[in-house]
């Protein structure tokens, strides 16, 4: 049976089943040469406020707020913890334990911090109360021929990190199904804002390095701006010839660019 699995059922948010797809591990065998393999989430979509807003307001906790209500206190606390972290604190929202970090090194003590050469991330850590809440889920392992990409790790050759995109840099995505392909004018590898959706830098599968359904790699854009970035790809790539009708899409990760 190919374990290579995929969401063939599609199941409500509240169903309080975790999807999880298995994918075979060839850097580890057994005596035997049989691979073993590796979980990963089958993610349904991304929420944002909006749907958090929806959620509580059907679930009947809103306690008289409207939606723009709701709204607006999830705005106001987002700035008020990013504020928190602007000014040195850890900010602990229950689910996690957050704080800036200065990422690079500097060559003495008296060097200034320098934009081009140094970096302020973000550093979080799920709190106990988090991981307590999920030490009884069960997920449900989905089983069938993947037809959707997943993308899995990636990894930036020149910052040796999978957490930082290089301008210029050479970028190794690894998954499965990722074969960048088909006619339609959406195909092709994407570095989109988080914060922005319709800032994005697109690369064509003639400008990648590697383009194969385990693969990818490619330049990193040299015309990305400072900020947090996802990488997406959006293929129809389909094993054989033929083209898949509908592009299919997968969306990894939350990038620093520097």
């Amino acid at each position: 049976m190919n374990l290579n699995t995929l969401s063939i059922e599609k199941v409500s948010h509240k169903s309080g089943s975790l999807p999880v797809a298995l994918y075979p591990n060839m850097m580890i065998q057994d005596k035997g040469g049989k691979a073993s393999y590796y979980a990963m989430t089958i993610i349904r979509d991304t929420c944002y406020d909006e749907d958090i807003a929806n959620d509580i307001i059907v679930s009947g906790l809103n306690e008289g707020l409207s939606k723009f209500q709701l709204l607006r206190v999830m705005e106001l606390a987002r700035n008020a913890k990013l504020a928190r972290l602007a000014d040195a604190y850890a900010v602990d929202d229950g689910i996690s334990r957050m704080q800036l970090k200065v990422k690079a090194s500097f060559d003495s003590e008296q060097e200034s911090f320098s934009s081009e050469k140094h970096s302020v991330e973000i550093a979080l850590h799920p709190t106990s109360e988090a991981k307590k809440y999920f030490e009884n889920l069960r997920p449900v392992i989905r089983q069938g021929n993947s037809k959707k990409p997943v993308i899995t790790s990636v990894y930036d050759v020149k910052s040796k990190s999978s957490d930082t995109l290089t301008k210029g840099g050479y970028l190794e995505i690894k998954g499965a199904v990722l074969k960048i392909s088909g006619d339609n004018e959406d195909v092709g590898l994407y570095f989109e804002n988080t914060e922005d959706s319709s800032d994005f830098v697109k690369v064509s599968a003639e400008e990648l390095g590697q383009n194969m359904s385990s693969t990818l790699a490619c330049v990193v854009p040299a015309e990305l701006k400072s900020g947090t970035y996802r990488i997406k790809v959006v293929t129809q790539f389909m094993n054989g010839k033929a083209f898949r009708k509908t592009p299919l899409e997968a969306v990894f990760g939350s990038f620093t660019v520097v």
